[in-house]
């Protein structure tokens, strides 16, 4: 999930938004690929190479549905509601991203770094390029083939089709990842490069815990031992614990704070904590705002023996009308001024809106873009509305002409703010946000209108 924040603590915090994934310039998605000056920055030009080699690669893939549908329409018309045109994906003013089930976690833990870079999203391009190529070679084939056979390869074809469909959203998404990422952290180097250290503290830490393991294990403390008296191997294990000891210090200074903003209020029944967070949305659909409120409230909800902490948002519906009253109503998938939309809004609640290129939190406002989303994946997104900053890190490194390669990595997996796929709300955030607050009055809803 991407975030749009500084890396200060203090200012909004540094964060995805999952996602977030993302783009800056409005013109993204078109046909047409602007060309970046002689003088522009290497992500930019870089980036700009990319995109150009994925808008050829998104017309060839576009080109094989024309056939492939063409095909079906002679062959198998039944199964031409399988697929969809491989067009630009919308973006802008209430467009609404698929909500979506929670998907089985990632393979590869949030603790180990995963990078992000043009060069890797050219690889992913290469790849899907040589499937395309494979499915074109099949698709001719298959007109040498009898009407039943014919009927079983284009079957088969009408899936790895979907299969190429879902992996042009992906590197869809990568692009706009980098480009909203390496836009971030080129203009805050010194701030990215605290976070690349910390980042690199984050791997360390792993790597001495391997370690202690390792040492730990009861063949090795067998077949060690008389090692250990000759190599000092004891005083290892107490250096790699003291090790341990200060990163974790190092990590959690870093991370595990929390800003509650003023407009959260907190009630206390007998054993029982809520916190009621004010949203404003001017979100048309009301079902999608309903369903996310149901999301987001049914994971930061936990029972801790007798005790039970939940949240609760209360959400007050404002119209485009009345939001832009004096003023022209963007149209729907119209690009709009993020900053000056935000501003907009009252001031005494937290945001819930449209008009990203990815989703993230800035100005303590989900802001939504057109890649599906999950429960999970707006529940962390929730969680920077409490005041929690990610508890994974995102450094990069410099490529030179290749621009950034964005590095990422979590520091527990049980943790939905460092592990947005699989991750969970843990008791100490309520623990934090209790010792964070006061019990304070929920504030009145403005007069307009209210959605429960």
């Amino acid at each position: 999930m991407l975030k749009l924040k500084s890396i200060s603590f203090l200012a909004p915090f540094f964060a995805i938004g999952f996602v977030a994934i993302y783009l800056l310039d409005s013109n993204y998605g078109s046909s047409v690929v602007l060309r970046s000056a002689p003088s522009a920055p290497a992500y930019i030009t870089r980036g700009n190479e990319a995109e150009e080699n994925f808008q050829a690669y998104r017309k060839s893939l576009a080109d094989y549905y024309k056939s492939l549908a063409s095909a079906l329409n002679a062959h198998a018309p039944d199964l031409l509601n399988l697929l969809s045109a491989p067009g630009p994906i919308k973006t802008g003013y209430e467009i609404l991203p698929p909500l979506v089930s929670d998907s089985a976690p990632e393979a590869q833990p949030r603790d180990r770094s995963i990078g992000y870079s043009w060069p890797w999203t050219e690889r992913l391009i290469a790849v899907e390029r040589r499937e395309l190529t494979r499915s074109k070679n099949e698709l001719q084939y298959s007109t040498l083939l009898n009407e039943t056979q014919r009927r079983r390869e284009l079957e088969r074809l009408v899936l790895d089709y979907r299969r190429l469909y879902e992996k042009l959203r992906n590197i869809d998404a990568h692009i706009r990842y980098n480009r909203f990422w390496q836009a971030a952290i080129a203009a805050d180097r010194g701030g990215y490069d605290r976070e690349t250290e910390l980042h690199d503290e984050v791997l360390e830490r792993r790597e001495v815990r391997d370690e202690l393991r390792n040492l730990n294990e009861p063949w090795s403390i067998v077949s060690l031992q008389p090692i250990r008296a000759l190599t000092g191997l004891t005083g290892l294990t107490n250096n790699l614990k003291r090790r341990e000891a200060l990163l974790t210090r190092r990590i959690d200074s870093a991370i595990g704070r929390v800003q509650t903003p003023l407009f959260v209020a907190m009630e206390h029944r007998p054993q029982e904590w809520i916190f009621r967070v004010p949203v404003y949305t001017d979100i048309a659909d009301r079902d999608f705002v309903a369903t996310a409120k149901r999301n987001i409230e049914a994971i930061w909800k936990l029972r801790d023996g007798a005790r039970e902490f939940r949240v609760e948002l209360d959400i007050t519906y404002i119209p485009s009308e009345s939001l832009y009253a004096g003023g022209e109503v963007p149209a729907v998938g119209a690009p709009i001024d993020l900053p000056r939309h935000l501003q907009r809004f009252p001031r005494d609640g937290a945001i819930f809106t449209t008009g990203a290129l990815t989703t993230h939190v800035q100005s303590y406002a989900i802001v939504l873009g057109p890649h599906a989303i999950t429960p999970r994946i707006l529940a962390h997104e929730f969680g920077h509305l409490l005041g929690f900053r990610d508890a994974y890190v995102r450094g990069y490194e410099d490529l030179g002409k290749d621009g950034f390669q964005v590095l990422e990595v979590g520091t527990d997996s049980a943790d939905i703010m460092a592990d947005p796929v699989a991750g969970s709300v843990p008791i100490k955030y309520f623990e934090m946000l209790l010792n964070n607050h006061s019990v304070k009055t929920p504030r009145v809803p403005a007069d307009t209108a209210r959605l429960m």
